[in-house]
């Protein structure tokens, strides 16, 4: 690789260099009660979803309804953790001013582009120029040979660990051990020489290489092969050293939470550079070096809005799907046994075309894009006092999704790095002597970051903030926290928010103690400090009466155990209640009234 030429290059600063004011509200009334809906479906099908995935996201159509009823045209709406931006897209839909911040320069990289109209056949022309330079620099990259020996191309390579038995001393790839049909994988394997069984861990893995391929004839037709003795070779014989563009290198190490949770090490993960193979990476590095070049900036950054979903999708991460639709999973770092290896070129050309149905769609009503800005929501600093109209947002859910760390693929080919000593975060691998945040830094955080909403709205203004946890000390640290700052408590809503994490999933078929519902708390400031609503104090004693009472909502029960959950939280936020259970105990009270096969 070159000695890289941006040595202080930061590809996000341009999102935020120009000077601009921030708006100012319009001094409207606000509501004196939320809306009566107590529940508020999501969806993940419409081109505002599919731009660019993102670790957790609120659809806009679900963020609309509360913007319309809180404010009105010309409002200011505010998200402090903005996260992809969905709320300065619903408000600029609806013709309201934002203002939208994160921590995260990722994050302000995907609040940009998603709230910006761009031309969708200036971007699709600029592209093709693009792809075309890429295709003269790399030649043959992606080249195979289909069952005649005819030349064809590589869409996707599946990459295999490669092991040695104990008992035999033989040698497999693990794609030759499992159930393609199912594309489940168990706790163990079988050596396909000596026929022995055993925990897949007691299998000494001695290399990763590429065992099955999907190739595009020169027909146009699609094919698939066992990875033939020169691919394997070609695939192997690439070296980093022969990467002439820059690409980055940042550690990754057991300093991330991530890092320890998904057991990089056992993968010879290093640095982000590791978590490609050398072919992705010296694709994608080229890319991103033409990309950098496009004259036209609102072009260049639709571009890098596009690269950035394609660099996540190019990863190692990217895992087999026997159904198909191969993709890492979302909120984590994990690199499976069997990886997809995507044709980065056919990643990027898909997404400039979900990109341009995105910007056909996307329309702005409102006189000036959000303002975004990079920052800690504790402190809101250019946001003057009184000055806004209505706040939504996605908080961190303590535990549930380290943002710095998987944000790590995007920030480290933009250039700028989350700063971590900020993250609203609850580590349990990582231990606070070595950096790890506990409980107390989460309350501390999150108390400041609604002391700030409340500071900025004006009085009797609203906040919506949507949450979920299954840890009932998280959930006392938001309720705390929201009672300090001085806001009153109203009713609230749940929200299926449709798209899952890797944790959401194992929440819905019962391996983990996950919360998939979110529930939509609705705060408000009061008018004047003697108008605030007394607090509810329930007890664990009515936990029996709060599930019971979820349950007789069909609604509700058809969920099972995480729409109960939901909906106990809901009801006890929508109380101002200062007590609230942990998931498991919801779960024994309703396995109790609900037992298995009753």
């Amino acid at each position: 690789m070159l000695d890289n030429p941006f040595d202080h290059f930061d590809f996000v600063t341009g999102y935020l260099s120009k000077p601009f004011q921030l708006p100012k509200s319009q001094n409207s009334l606000s509501p004196d009660a939320p809306p009566k809906a107590k529940s508020v479906p999501g969806g993940r099908g419409s081109p505002f979803y599919l731009a660019h995935s993102y670790h957790t996201k609120v659809p806009p159509e679900a963020i609309e309804p509360f913007i319309e009823h809180f404010t009105k045209p010309g409002d200011v709406v505010l998200d402090p953790f903005c996260g992809s931006g969905m709320t300065g897209v619903a408000a600029s839909m609806l013709g309201r001013q934002a203002i939208v911040n994160d921590l995260s320069p990722a994050a302000a990289h995907l609040a940009w582009n998603h709230t910006r109209e761009c031309d969708p056949r200036a971007l699709r022309a600029t592209y093709q120029q693009v792809e075309k330079s890429v295709l003269e620099r790399l030649g043959g990259l992606y080249a195979t040979k289909d069952e005649s020996g005819k030349p064809a191309l590589i869409n996707w390579t599946i990459w295999s660990t490669h092991h040695s038995c104990p008992n035999c001393g033989g040698d497999f790839l693990l794609w030759d051990t499992f159930d393609r049909s199912s594309g489940r994988m168990g706790r163990d394997s079988t050596c396909p020489q000596c026929k022995v069984t055993l925990n897949r861990r007691q299998f000494a893995t001695i290399g990763n290489v590429p065992a099955w391929i999907s190739f595009t004839r020169a027909d146009g037709s699609r094919g698939y092969k066992s990875a033939d003795p020169e691919d394997v070779e070609k695939a192997l014989r690439l070296s980093r050293e022969a990467i002439e563009d820059w690409y980055p290198d940042t550690p990754l190490g057991p300093d991330r939470e991530m890092y320890q949770r998904c057991a990089l090490h056992l993968q010879g993960i290093l640095s982000v550079a590791d978590m490609y193979t050398t072919r992705n990476l010296m694709a994608l590095a080229v890319l991103w070096s033409e990309i950098r070049g496009v004259a036209d900036e609102r072009i260049r950054r639709a571009l890098a809005f596009a690269f950035t979903n394609t660099a996540w999708h190019g990863t190692r991460m990217r895992r087999f799907n026997a159904r198909g639709g191969h993709r890492p999973l979302t909120g984590t770092l994990y690199v499976p046994q069997l990886s997809s290896e995507a044709n980065v070129l056919d990643v990027m050309r898909k997404k400039i075309g979900q990109l341009g149905r995105y910007f056909v769609e996307f329309k702005s009503k409102s006189e000036n894009p959000p303002a975004v800005t990079i920052g800690s929501a504790s402190s809101l600093d250019r946001v003057e006092n009184a000055s806004v109209d209505y706040v939504f947002t996605d908080p961190p859910f303590g535990s549930n999704i380290f943002y710095a760390d998987c944000n790590v693929i995007w920030e480290s080919w933009l250039g700028r790095l989350t700063d971590v000593a900020e993250e609203a975060v609850v580590n349990k691998s990582l231990k606070e002597a070595d950096g790890g945040k506990s409980l107390n830094h989460y309350a501390t955080v999150m108390a400041s970051a609604l002391s700030e909403m409340h500071r900025v709205l004006k009085p009797g203004g609203w906040a919506t903030i949507v949450f979920h946890n299954t840890d009932s000390a998280v959930w006392g640290a938001i309720r705390q926290a929201a009672d300090l700052a001085g806001f009153e408590f109203h009713e609230a809503a749940s929200l299926d928010r449709k798209q899952q994490s890797h944790k959401g999933y194992k929440g819905r078929e019962g391996i983990e103690d996950v919360a998939h519902f979110d529930v939509i708390m609705n705060l408000r400031k009061p008018l004047s400090a003697i108008d605030r609503m007394s607090s509810n104090r329930r007890s664990r004693s009515d936990l029996a009466e709060l599930v019971d009472r979820a349950a007789q909502d069909r609604s509700v029960a058809v969920n099972g155990l995480q729409g109960i959950h939901a909906e106990v939280m809901r009801q006890l936020i929508s109380e101002g209640s200062g007590w609230f259970p942990d998931f498991a105990d919801i779960r024994k009270v309703w396995e109790a009234r609900h037992p298995v096969g009753a």
